[in-house]
Formats: structure tokens, sequence, C-alpha cells
């Protein structure tokens, strides 16, 4: 087996702040070998215009959340092994490396296994992945009904106000996300003509 190589980034923030990410040299994987399947489905266009068109005709609360450093949260399987360069500013021995137990940024896989994971997690706390679109989550209970689209790390909510507010908690228990009003889907601006509500 052949180590992959890695990097370190490192950026300045536009709120002033500096962030630095160790990022895996996808290039440097053996198919086969570090990894066996990539393909990660994201939502159907279709798929969000008609939750957008059911938040308007239902008056329903639409919430977009972003799944705060996802491709990390993503647990790489037992077949895949990946073994990676020690990183610069460890000590290590020159003959030392590290095996990989959950994902990185640049890992070929590094999609998959988040949506995997995601999936893993709505399944859960009792949401159901529809036979249409695997990246569309639905959810009835007590509390109503909810909707879930997900588009790599972007989830867009629709469902009553109790429903949603319940769903947000539950999803907090699992995953890190930042919330934010739906007005905007792959640099789409979405307008309503009356204030939507936020649970």
């Amino acid at each position: 087996r052949k180590t992959i190589k890695n990097r370190w980034v490192f950026e300045f923030k536009r709120n002033g702040t500096f962030r630095a990410r160790l990022v895996a040299c996808g290039y440097s994987q053996v198919p086969g070998v570090d990894y066996t399947e990539i393909y990660s489905p994201v939502l159907h266009d279709s798929t969000m215009r008609l939750l957008i068109a059911l938040s308007i005709i239902k008056e329903y609360t639409t919430v977009s959340l972003d799944v705060e450093r996802a491709f990390l949260l993503g647990k790489l399987s037992d077949e895949e092994k990946v073994y990676m360069d020690t990183p610069k500013g460890i000590k290590a021995s020159p003959n030392q490396c590290v095996i990989l137990d959950k994902a990185l940024y640049g890992l070929t896989q590094a999609a998959r296994t988040f949506f995997l994971t995601w999936t893993d997690g709505m399944e859960k706390i009792g949401f159901k992945q529809s036979a249409s679109d695997p990246c569309l989550y639905v959810r009835d209970n007590e509390h109503g009904k909810v909707y879930i689209g997900l588009y790599v790390d972007d989830a867009y909510m629709v469902g009553n106000d109790k429903a949603v507010y319940k769903a947000k908690e539950d999803i907090r228990k699992i995953f890190p996300i930042k919330e934010e009003d739906l007005s905007d889907y792959l640099s789409c601006e979405i307008k309503f003509n009356k204030p939507r509500t936020m649970a």
C-alpha cells in the first residue's frame, strides 16, 4: 500500500478570522485500493421546486440548514482503509503514517461517506428516504409532517411549525448545524411575497 499525500490549506475569512484545514490529496488515491464506490446523489431540481410549491400552498415553515464540517463527519468503511502521510507539524518517525477512521476534505469518497452517515442519522430519528429521490427524507408523526431535501451538505426543511422545530432539535443531537431562512438555492435567490415563519 502507498500512503496518500495531504497538505494544510490556510484561509483568511471575511469575518477577520483564520482557518486552517488539513486536506487529503485525492489524486494520489488508487481506485479499488483506497476507495471502491464514490457516487453520491444530490437533490433533484424538480424535488426542490416541489418543496417550495408545497411550502407556499400549505403555508409551511421553510428553513435552510448547513451541516458544519460535513465531510469530516463521514465514517470510512472497514473495507476502505486509507493510509495517509503524517501531516506536517506532527512529530513522527519517517516510516510512520496515519490510518483514517473518518473522511477528510479532498478524499475521493468524502461526499459519499457523508451522504451515508446523514441517511443513517435520518433513519435513527424516524425519517424515511423517498423511493423517487434518495435525497428527500420524510417524517410524519404526532407533531406533523416534515420534508428534508439534501444537496451535498445543505438541507432544506419544509413542514408545519411544530414538526420543523422538533426535527431541528433531533438533528442537532446528531449533526452540528447552522440555521438560516430559505432565501437561496444553488445561487438562485428565493423571494416569498409573504413573510415566512421560522420555527
